[in-house]
């Protein structure tokens, strides 16, 4: 693979190759000539007209052949994997310019034979034109691009090949409108294929010396994987998060299995990876486990509040661990306030307490919702005991008298007011997380 350099390579080798080739026919009857690579608009024409011919890169598009190898190039983490090509098709303009009458026919004349007869570039012409030149004096000078090398383009998989492009009368007076410049017989060529490749270190896997442990190969089963389908509270169904404390039920297909069960929680923005212990299945589609209290001796910084991808990894005896699939899962916090009665009318200040405390990403997204109010706080804080709280205060405006039910919006996910009784459930605002104003 080639460098950045690469376009500018291919220009340099077509230029060196035009020259080269008109140089090697006797073109004295036009005078002399010169080959340049320049935009149209920066070349001088009228009565100073030189006899001139010029490449200009007018167009960069991507190579179908190549444009999906490599990828991708990242895994889920964002870890690079590979270096895919940035694959390229060239497109040039070749015009001729001339200070007498055909001059400028015979020199495009001869560039497109040339070209004809020259359908690619071979590496040693690459080498050859973009090497380091030869030693005066014993000292080196300069190359094409100063310090800078692109003789990597000769090392490239794919040969750099040129063919015509044709195009309409339409095509050419688009192309010279948007060059602002004078007209002139010209000829549009395809250069491809230009492979430019980073050269960032990327994982690669070892080799393979053995099918699985005692090089015995894959064992398979004659049965359907299972399938986790949900996560909830199974005290109610319809509750939209799940909270510190609350029991869980893992409903899917084919999860009664032999082995140690656990539930793996998973919060790639916050970091977070936490796994949870499950009672055997009590069904074919369910298995049982629980979420750690708020009062459990670290919970509150273990966890935060967020969107979980929950899964459940089996390991069985003599087999290789795995997990099922994911679903998503809310977590949302678990809150309390202070005071829970104030006089209307009147503003005043109100703490709330949420578990599992607060990371710094979530604080600028804070919100309380207080009522159908909603209040920015005013102050956070995260004690350095992990198993504190977070406090936060928040100034309540004059409100009219009422009961005002509170929920805290943490990344999007809003603290649960409610309570539910009875079988089907009812549904009620709780005490506990209501304001009384009076």
């Amino acid at each position: 693979m080639s460098s950045a350099l690469a376009i500018a390579a291919v220009t340099a080798t077509l230029k060196d190759l035009l020259n080269e080739g008109l140089l090697n026919h006797d073109l004295s009857s036009i005078g002399s000539f010169s080959v340049t690579a320049q935009p149209p608009d920066r070349i001088t024409t009228g009565n100073t007209e030189a006899n001139q011919l010029n490449i200009f890169l007018y167009q960069v598009t991507p190579n179908l052949g190549w444009r999906n190898v490599g990828l991708p190039s990242r895994d889920g983490r964002g870890n690079r994997i590979t270096n895919p090509p940035l694959a390229l098709d060239l497109h040039y303009l070749i015009s001729a310019y001339g200070s007498q009458d055909f001059n400028a026919e015979i020199l495009l004349g001869y560039a497109m034979q040339l070209l004809h007869e020259t359908p690619g570039v071979s590496r040693e012409q690459l080498r050859i034109v973009l090497g380091i030149p030869s030693p005066v004096d014993g000292n080196f000078v300069p190359g094409r691009f100063g310090t800078m090398s692109a003789e990597d383009l000769a090392d490239q998989v794919e040969l750099i090949k040129i063919a015509p492009v044709y195009l309409s009368a339409d095509e050419l007076s688009k192309l010279w409108t948007a060059m602002q410049s004078r007209y002139r017989p010209s000829m549009a060529y395809l250069v491809s294929v230009v492979l430019i490749q980073a050269e960032g270190g990327a994982r690669v896997a070892p080799p393979v010396l053995q099918r699985g442990a005692g090089d015995r190969g894959p064992q398979a089963r004659a049965s359907a994987p299972p399938l986790l389908q949900a996560v909830r509270n199974p005290a109610n169904l319809l509750l939209p998060a799940l909270q510190l404390g609350d029991e869980l039920s893992f409903v899917g297909n084919g999860l009664a299995r032999s082995g140690t069960l656990t539930a793996l929680f998973t919060n790639e923005r916050l970091g977070i990876v936490n796994e949870l212990p499950l009672s055997g299945a009590t069904s074919a589609s369910e298995l049982r486990g629980q979420l750690p209290d708020a009062s459990a001796p670290g919970a509150k910084a273990a966890w935060a509040t967020g969107v979980y991808g929950a899964a459940i990894q089996v390991v069985e005896a003599g087999q290789p661990s795995w997990t099922t699939n994911s679903v998503p899962v809310a977590i949302a916090p678990r809150i309390t306030a202070a005071p829970l009665a104030a006089a209307a009318g009147a503003g005043f200040t109100l703490t709330v307490t949420c578990s599992p405390r607060l990371r710094t990403l979530q604080e600028p997204g804070l919100r309380l919702i207080f009522g159908q109010t909603e209040l920015l706080p005013v102050l956070i804080d995260t004690p350095a005991d992990p198993d504190a709280a977070t406090s936060i205060q928040f100034t309540v405006p004059a409100l009219d008298a009422g009961s005002y039910p509170l929920r805290l919006r943490v990344d999007g996910i809003d603290s649960l007011p409610i309570t539910s009784a009875g079988s089907p459930p009812v549904f009620s605002f709780d005490a506990a997380q209501t304001v009384e104003l009076s």
